[in-house]
Formats: structure tokens, sequence, C-alpha cells
């Protein structure tokens, strides 16, 4: 059997394909709540507690802030649903924790700090008042 390709071909063709899947895969790459990541125009967005701020704590903080587990592993704070938050909450200190300034726990504890976009959504939220819907 007389091989129709040399090997450096072969070769050049399994590198092609491979780069041709990767930028495939990156192409595909989302947002982490799976779609494409949204513009952020805070100013002209309804920044709601149940539109935008909920799935922001779902994805960042409810692992440990959420009503079950949040006197152990949240600090006493638990951002459960609205009711919850607004019961005792401290913009002054969420917006420390998020914004990691100094004197303040950085959250989420041992991961990134979130987007400054999403940092911006919660502060116009708190600024209009905290509206849930």
């Amino acid at each position: 059997m007389s091989d129709k390709y040399p090997l450096p071909a072969r070769l050049r063709a399994a590198l092609a394909g491979a780069a041709l899947l990767a930028l495939g895969l990156a192409a595909g790459c989302t947002y982490s709540h799976g779609d494409p990541a949204p513009a952020c125009d805070v100013p002209h967005e309804n920044v709601t507690y149940a539109n935008v701020i909920s799935p922001i704590f779902d994805a960042h903080c409810r692992e440990c802030h959420n009503s079950k587990d949040y006197p152990v592993k949240g600090g006493g704070n638990n951002f459960g649903d609205y009711a919850a938050i607004n019961s005792y909450f401290s913009p002054s200190k969420l917006l420390g924790c998020i914004r990691h300034d100094a004197g303040f726990d950085p959250m989420p504890q041992g991961r990134e700090k979130l987007s400054d976009c999403d940092i911006q959504r919660i502060e116009a939220w708190i600024a209009a008042g905290k509206p849930n819907n």
C-alpha cells in the first residue's frame, strides 16, 4: 500500500482541523448565564430586583448567602429573596464588599470580583430605592 500523503501533509491537515475546532469552540463561548454578554447600558436599563439583581445574586452570591446556608457560610447575610435582603440590608456594606473596597471583606469570597457592569447595576438599583419589579 503506497502512502498517498506524506506525513507532513497529514500533520498539517490534523493541525488545521484542530485549529478550526478550537476556533469553533471559542466562537461558541457565552456569558455565564448561557446568553451572550449583555451590553452595559445601566442608565437606560430598568434595574429591578426581579429582572436584574436577583440573577446577579444567583450567579455570584447565593452559593453561600441563600436562605439555608447563610448562618454558617454567608456570615449571617441572607440574600435568599427580596424580603430577606430588605429585612437587614446594608447598602454601604454590600457595595464595599462587591467593589473590594479597603476595610471590607471582598465578595464573592475566593472568587473574582463582579464585573464593573454588574456592580453599576447594583449601585443603580440601590440608588433607585431597591425596586422589586
